[in-house]
């Protein structure tokens, strides 16, 4: 799994995708109120902020761009973005517009997935492109593409497609290489976790029928 440091939130439900913060210290005394820090408009979205070394990545569309942004945890400020034209949210599912898909930020990258499925990798510090893929070309799920990805011993583990067409698919972290791929069953509204069972790491995750158990160094099931 992807580590960080105390209070950091690194992906989809924190460090080790479970919701809990580790290192916290519970102050003596809360205050009466919060103090208003800093507010930026970033566009429209459901995929939840990654902190990381005092970095918030924020992934949310503006426009007809989906848009990657790395801003100053401090105060806000820009300091990098990406951004490339995506597929517009149509039909029940426009209602929200925006990814569904959190950032994860592992081995100095941060990897994310739009709407339609495209997965891109970005240098965390610079933002600069590593790789971008579309392995299911406008194929993605009815109310679009909703689950955050995983990175695993070096590897990055995303369910795309859709409906009797899709695959969890590991790519290596730094080239973006295919490196197996699981084809039997599409994905769900579910992101995947680690699971460990008598010493073999298992991507676990909910597809269109089942529930999988996947070998994470080769993909079988």
């Amino acid at each position: 799994m992807a580590q960080a440091i105390a209070q950091e939130w690194s992906q989809w439900r924190g460090e080790n995708r479970d919701g809990k913060v580790t290192g916290f210290a519970l102050p003596d005394q809360w205050p009466m109120e919060l103090t208003h820090k800093w507010k930026v408009t970033v566009g429209t979205g459901d995929a939840t902020p990654a902190l990381v070394s005092k970095k918030l990545y924020v992934f949310t569309r503006q426009d007809d761009q989906e848009v990657i942004l790395c801003l100053d945890a401090d105060n806000g400020r820009e300091l990098w973005r990406d951004q490339y034209k995506s597929q517009e949210v149509t039909g029940a599912a426009s209602r929200h517009p925006g990814p569904r898909s959190s950032p994860i930020v592992a081995n100095g990258k941060v990897i994310t997935i739009g709407v339609a499925g495209i997965i891109s990798c970005l240098d965390a510090v610079t933002g600069e492109l590593a790789w971008r893929k579309d392995p299911f070309p406008g194929v993605f799920p009815m109310f679009f593409t909703a689950m955050s990805p995983l990175v695993v011993e070096g590897s990055c583990i995303a369910h795309l497609g859709g409906v009797g067409n899709g695959a969890i698919i590991a790519y290596n972290l730094e080239t973006g290489d295919e490196m197996w791929r699981w084809s039997e069953e599409g994905p769900d509204y579910g992101s995947p976790v680690l699971l460990t069972v008598a010493g073999t790491n298992q991507i676990v995750t909910l597809t269109e029928k089942s529930i999988v158990g996947i070998n994470a160094a080769n993909g079988n099931s």
